[in-house]
């Protein structure tokens, strides 16, 4: 029996495509919010996109946060 693994290529462009700026911030929450409870990479499975992509928007948001501060 052997393992099948699937990248999904998917970029930012088509993740956000024809959304507006407040579904972008909707879904980029979404994504923090299942990271930090389910783990990096089943949110980047679930979301069809790369590991990195999801740590990206943490550390974004992370940065956001302490020069809100």
């Amino acid at each position: 029996m052997s393992t099948e693994y699937k990248l999904y290529n998917v970029s930012k462009s088509e993740m956000y495509a024809n959304q507006s700026k407040e579904e972008k911030e909707r879904l980029q929450l979404e994504i923090i919010k299942m990271a930090k409870i389910k783990g990096i990479k089943p949110t980047a499975r679930y979301f069809k996109t790369y590991p990195n992509t999801v740590r990206n928007i943490i550390k974004r948001h992370e940065e956001q946060n302490k020069s809100a501060n």
